[in-house]
């Protein structure tokens, strides 16, 4: 399935592969114009399908057109990543175990 079509879906599960730079956000080989906030957008819609678990996976070679490419990750994925750091998960007074916190994927 692609990230378009899993709009206004949910699963117990999601994978989402390929998160590497130039498939997400996809670059092409033209390098026309391309909206990257909307590719970013589309990822976390993509993420926010996932009810109870959620897997990001990349590759860091890729055979493309019969050549071997070597990949790195998405910047999104590092995005996600760094705002996963920086989260701060304070106990729950009453039964002092950390709190589940929604991740604010759209703000600093």
């Amino acid at each position: 399935m692609t990230m378009h079509a899993s709009k206004g879906l949910e699963f117990p599960v999601v994978f989402i592969t390929g998160c590497e730079n130039g498939l997400i956000p996809f670059i092409p080989k033209e390098k026309k114009h391309q909206d990257v906030q909307e590719e970013r957008r589309l990822f976390y819609v993509a993420m926010t399908r996932a009810k109870q678990e959620l897997y990001l996976s990349h590759a860091e070679k890729r055979n493309v057109h019969g050549k071997i490419e070597i990949r790195s990750i998405s910047p999104f994925v590092s995005d996600v990543e760094q705002k996963l750091d920086r989260m701060n998960l304070t106990p729950d007074k009453k039964t002092g175990r950390h709190r589940q916190t929604q991740l604010a994927l759209f703000s600093d």
